[in-house]
Parts: C-alpha cells; sequence; structure tokens
C-alpha cells in the first residue's frame, strides 16, 4: 500500500486528501482530518438523500497502518 498523491490545504477540519494504491487498485477520496484526538483518515463516501454512506470499507488494522502512511507523508511533503 502506498499513497500516490496528496493535496494539502485547509477545508475546515480536513487537511489533505489524498490516493491509495494498493495491490494494482487506485483509491481516490480518502481525507486526512483533524479530529479532537488527532489526526485520522476518512474513507472515500458520497452523498445520499442528506447523509454521507462509505464507498470503500476498509478493516480497523488497515486504516490504522493508512493513517500512520498518511501522516508521515502529510509531515515529509
Amino acid at each position: 500500500m502506498e499513497i500516490e498523491r496528496m493535496t494539502k490545504g485547509s477545508w475546515g477540519k480536513i487537511k489533505a486528501f489524498f490516493t491509495v494504491k494498493v495491490n494494482g487498485f487506485t483509491i481516490k477520496g480518502f481525507k486526512l482530518i483533524e479530529g479532537i484526538n488527532g489526526m485520522f483518515v476518512g474513507v472515500p463516501s458520497i452523498k445520499k438523500e442528506e447523509k454521507y454512506e462509505n464507498i470503500v470499507d476498509v478493516d480497523k488494522d488497515t486504516l490504522e497502518e493508512l493513517k500512520t502512511l498518511a501522516n508521515k507523508h502529510y509531515e515529509e511533503n
């Protein structure tokens, strides 16, 4: 798993959008979000009838690994 591209900015609590490449797939729309307890990763989602629904499911261990990669990439670039 690798972060292919990251766009930094300041969109409220969202600090960056990024793309992940894993096992030959490229998934766009991940977010690095500043929360009360530090940064966390938001998965790609779509708005349906006033509610956001995740379009990618990620297990807890993989999400933690992704958070570590995203934070490292955010700090280095």
